[in-house]
């Protein structure tokens, strides 16, 4: 389960403020502070469901965010993105949906904030360079999502797995070399693939010296490699 947040902490004095939240002055941050509520959610716990009601935007502080559709009748899911701390969640229900169209889980320990969908509608409206940060982080959700389905519909497994390993060293991670918070399971959902095509495939990368991986740390020895392994799918 969650735990409420300290209240010393505020938007104000925030270290972890996304890009959008930097545009605000300090009554608008004390706006935002006043219908916000900060959880705590342990691996593998729900933040939000698919078909529950969207009345908040969702921003992770910390920690690491699955966003997933859940498929009826299927066994697996279909995973839409990874996102890092300094992301906002559920953007579209603002002005759009009723309910969110996907679910939200803790890939790793997160600390969440939760504010209002009126208060951000308030803000967008009144802060120009807020809307337009806004806009940018949708783009790149809907690019990174656009991007995936490429690589899903038009790639093979090598191909895949490459794009999943640039895209958590690039953007995720920001380095070559990183613990890896997803399982098997994940890695397969993310790159539409069965846990033992993943291990197959990693195992293939290592023994190809294009990777390491030991003791659940993934090192990307031959990022060039890898990059063309992407590119020719």
């Amino acid at each position: 389960m969650f735990d409420l947040e300290d209240t010393s902490n505020t938007c104000l004095f925030c270290n972890n403020k996304s890009s959008c939240f930097k545009q605000l002055n300090n009554n608008e941050l004390n706006l935002s502070d006043k219908h916000r509520v900060q959880l705590n959610f342990k691996q593998g716990e729900t933040i939000f469901k698919q078909g529950s009601f969207a009345n908040h935007v969702h921003f992770v502080k910390s920690g690491l965010v699955k966003l997933y559709m859940e498929i009826p009748n299927s066994e697996k899911n279909l995973v839409l993105n990874i996102l890092p701390k300094g992301h906002l969640i559920g953007l579209p229900s603002i002005y759009g949906n009723k309910v969110y169209t996907y679910t939200a889980t803790a890939i790793e320990n997160c600390t969440i904030c939760i504010i209002e969908n009126d208060v951000i509608k308030e803000l967008i409206e009144n802060n120009g360079k807020f809307a337009a940060e806004i806009i940018k982080t949708m783009n790149y959700c809907s690019n990174s999502t656009f991007a995936r389905f490429i690589s899903l519909t038009h790639k093979q497994l090598n191909g895949r797995l490459a794009d999943t390993l640039i895209y958590l060293s690039e953007e995720i991670y920001q380095s070559p070399s990183f613990k890896l918070s997803l399982s098997r399971a994940d890695l397969g959902e993310l790159t539409g693939m069965s846990a033992m095509s993943v291990v197959k495939v990693i195992k293939d990368f290592k023994d190809n010296n294009i990777i390491k991986n030991e003791d659940g740390y993934i090192e990307i020895i031959n990022m060039p490699l890898l990059k063309r392994i992407s590119e020719i799918g």
